[in-house]
């Protein structure tokens, strides 16, 4: 089979031939229509995940969608998004591959592949950050900071689903920002020096209840102080560096909370959950995301657009 390969540690992959994986008992052999690229594929690849290193030469691509050839529980023909538990063993960036039953969530009929593969990380890490993490409550405002990424919109869409009253979007890309003003009710353009940051939410209708942060790093300080009394930041990565000073007066004297959420720390009973929730949400037309979508012979270029931050989801099709 045909399939975008790792031969080092490090390098992008490029579409060779590989053998057409065997199914055990209580997996599915799926053939994939559609994987999205996501962050996590490239540290994966580079052997920077904490989780440890694939073993070269290896298949990226930790999510996608097919349709499944053969299973133990699944019937022929099923539609399903698919997971690649770790992401350590040949992923979805190949004409098949197999998953473990249990990683093989129905999509529904009215959602399209490539959107189907595409809300998956990105969906499930935003609704279980907003709601069960941050705890946003109808009525309450969101400020989302690197808001012109995939991962990014899926958190505004998402704090709208939510019930949120006024939602912010924050990036360093101004064209992109204005692409999302239908979206929002106020938008900052990000500074490289933070010093402004207040101002410019003010300006857009700050302070909020909760923060998304992506950057840490030297935002850190300005975002909290964007915060109302009892507001939440929720921390989902550190674009902009991993360390930040953050004064303890402002946490204890407004009652702030700083909260984490990392995608792999979630059980699959929580992904499957959330994914079911988000797909829903995506075939009401309530979600929606910018796409590139691309055949796989140009997964080399791919994957360099992807490491540049391409502020949509790219998909390639098998």
């Amino acid at each position: 089979m045909r399939a975008a390969v790792v031969a080092e540690l490090g390098q992008a992959p490029v579409v060779g031939e590989r053998d057409e994986p065997r199914r055990a008992p209580g997996s599915a052999l799926v053939r994939v229509v559609a994987a999205t690229l996501n962050p996590i594929d490239l540290l994966i690849s580079g052997g920077g995940h904490p989780a440890g290193r694939p073993q070269p030469s290896h298949v990226p691509g930790v999510e996608g969608v097919g349709t499944v050839v053969e299973s133990d529980t699944l019937a022929p023909g099923t539609r399903v998004r698919v997971s690649v538990p770790g992401g350590f063993v040949d992923g979805t960036l190949a004409e098949y591959l197999t998953a473990p039953d249990a990683a093989c969530l129905p999509v529904p009929d009215a959602l399209d592949d490539d959107l189907a593969a595409a809300v998956g990380v990105v969906g499930i890490s935003a609704l279980i950050g907003l709601r069960d993490e941050a705890a946003l409550r109808p009525g309450e405002s969101v400020l989302v900071l690197g808001a012109t990424g995939a991962f990014g919109q899926a958190f505004v869409h998402l704090a709208r689903v939510l019930g949120a009253e006024w939602v912010i979007a924050a990036g360093r890309d101004e064209a992109r920002l204005a692409a999302l003003s239908d979206l929002c009710d106020g938008t900052v353009l990000l500074d490289r020096d933070p010093a402004g940051f207040a101002a410019a939410l003010e300006k857009a209708g700050g302070p909020v209840d909760v923060v998304v942060d992506p950057l840490w790093g030297p935002y850190v300080q300005a975002a909290l102080a964007g915060l109302r009394p009892t507001g939440r930041l929720l921390n989902v990565g550190q674009v902009a560096g991993a360390e930040a000073a953050v004064d303890a007066g402002a946490l204890r004297h407004s009652r702030l909370r700083v909260l984490g959420l990392s995608g792999g720390t979630l059980t699959p009973e929580q992904s499957a959950a959330a994914y079911a929730e988000a797909a829903g949400y995506a075939a009401a037309g309530r979600l929606d995301l910018a796409l590139e979508v691309h055949p796989l012979d140009d997964v080399t270029e791919v994957w360099a657009a992807q490491a540049a931050s391409p502020g949509r989801k790219l998909v390639l099709r098998p």
